[in-house]
């Protein structure tokens, strides 16, 4: 084993020196609506009784979500060439029904009708990904002007409506020509060629966008959905890798190219810009509240594979001593210089929280154990989703404290599940599971701010129906219904009460 590559497992960034830096990681000045709240002081947390009414605090950004592969379309106009996404779902048998993102939402030439629907909803703040083959066809090199215009159009218009861009750079949509070129994920020069990006969209979009997130779910892209080791990957680029090392090796990449990232964005800002990411780490729950099962949660929440894995080495420049030691030959294989270069520190951490997992304290060698959900506990309309609203305060928690990172802004940038109603003929869904889904888990969001943990907003998922990755076209997120065969949008009774929590600034 080459000592070059492979760390002592004890041999890490001093933490004190790497948690100090993090809790220091630059914040954006005052600017009105911009303004992150709530986070707590150095000596701790500061409970807040002003919000112990239910309200929200003044300054918390209310917002919404989507993604360009599912909503914008224009697939192959204006210099726009494919991504794995594209390659992925004209593959048959890859999706359902074949769906392929090709027009979506068709939002690339409706973009100015949709910003409007969501001035109205009375959000101050979006959060959309910018295509990489849009703006660079073959993955670097030639910039495509046209796709940057559109992003230049998309962020004038939401400052006309008063509403802050945030930016995600990568969700999920890698060029093919990088994928062809060098095997994408597998192969390091990624790196370097997302940092490229990074630097682009920051000099050429940073007189317009202040609000950059590296990546979206490392989880979901890297370590569960694009690729697998016992057989293909279900999302793109749909790869099976030969053992659980090389997939452990390809998540640490994804790590090394959101630090690069992080520090282009940074360099090349022309202006003092706010880096993070969003991730669907995993949210872990006491079972009932008492001291020995949030012990047990907090255990679990730091040896848990996928936050070992991402959460862990992101905020702390470490793979959990546990986490390494469980996985002997397959852990992936780093230096001390690489594990600076990931843990760059955060102005802000976005959460992406759908469910979680209960915990209990246990007689077992790790000394908890996860209770598993039985067949018929509550899920909403899709099969992976367990309603535990809990999850959403119990995840933003303990981040501060199993990390010490207690002043780390946490974002909510994804939170919703697919409605099962019908529309009536007037296209009006009564969409009150979600309704149901939203309020319970915007209870614990304002749980979280009135004890003072330092939670600055809220991005349901998503803005408007969409593609739904493998699923196609049969899984619908949105506040606003999209009649694929028309185009027409729709508000749903969602959109309504989403509009009047944001008026009222509580829930209702």
């Amino acid at each position: 084993m080459n000592d070059s590559r492979l760390s002592s497992r004890r041999a890490f960034i001093g933490g004190s020196a790497l948690l100090a830096a993090a809790a220091l990681a630059p914040r954006l000045p005052a600017q009105g609506s911009e303004k992150p709240s709530g986070a707590a002081p150095a000596g701790g947390l500061t409970p807040r009784p002003e919000l112990a009414g239910g309200v929200f605090p003044a300054d918390f950004w209310w917002g919404a979500a989507t993604a360009s592969y599912q909503i914008e379309g224009a697939a192959a106009e204006d210099g726009r060439t494919p991504s794995i996404w594209d390659s992925f779902s004209r593959t048959p048998g890859r999706t359902l029904n074949g769906d392929t993102g090709d027009v979506a939402c068709d939002h690339y030439h409706r973009m100015e009708e949709d910003l409007r629907l969501m001035a109205d909803l009375g959000v101050k703040h979006y959060r959309f990904s910018i295509s990489w083959s849009r703006v660079l066809p073959e993955g670097r090199g030639r910039v495509n002007e046209k796709g940057l215009d559109f992003y230049r159009r998309l962020c004038d218009t939401l400052q006309k409506h008063g509403i802050t861009p945030h930016a995600t750079l990568y969700h999920w949509d890698l060029p093919q020509a990088l994928q062809d070129a060098y095997a994408g994920w597998e192969n390091d020069r990624v790196v370097d060629d997302f940092a490229d990006y990074a630097s682009l969209m920051a000099g050429r979009l940073g007189d317009r966008i202040r609000h950059w997130l590296t990546l979206n779910e490392i989880q979901t892209f890297a370590a569960r959905g694009g690729y697998s080791v016992d057989k293909p990957g279900k999302h793109a680029p749909g790869i099976q890798l030969a053992s659980k090392q090389l997939h452990r090796q390809l998540v640490h990449r994804v790590l090394l190219a959101h630090g690069k990232a992080c520090q282009a964005l940074r360099a090349a800002s022309p202006g003092r810009c706010s880096v993070g990411l969003a991730e669907n780490y995993s949210a872990l729950v006491p079972i009932i509240e008492t001291p020995e099962h949030v012990a047990a949660a907090r255990k679990a929440f730091v040896e848990d594979e996928s936050n070992g894995a991402i959460l862990m080495p992101l905020l702390t420049g470490r793979y959990p001593e546990a986490w390494l030691e469980a996985r002997r030959d397959s852990a992936p294989r780093f230096t001390d210089s690489e594990m600076r270069l990931i843990a760059q520190p955060l102005d802000i951490l976005g959460f992406n929280c759908y469910s979680g997992t209960y915990v209990r304290a246990a007689a077992t060698p790790a000394g908890y154990e996860r209770v598993p959900s039985y067949a018929a506990y509550p899920k909403m309309n899709i099969s992976w989703l367990n309603h535990v609203p809990e999850s959403i305060y119990w995840g933003t928690r303990l981040v501060g404290e199993t990390t010490g990172l207690t002043r780390l802004p946490i974002l909510i940038t994804e939170n919703g599940c697919p409605d099962g109603n019908m529309p009536q003929p007037s296209g009006l869904v009564l969409d009150t599971d979600r309704i149901m889904y939203l309020r319970a888990y915007l209870r614990n969001v304002q749980r979280a701010a009135a004890e003072g943990y330092p939670i600055v907003g809220y991005f349901p998922w998503s803005f408007m129906d969409n593609y739904e990755w493998a699923e196609g076209y049969a899984k619908r997120f949105g506040l606003v219904r999209v009649d694929y065969d028309t185009q027409r949008r729709t508000p749903k009774a969602s959109y309504e009460w989403y509009q009047s929590v944001i008026r009222a600034n509580r829930v209702l």
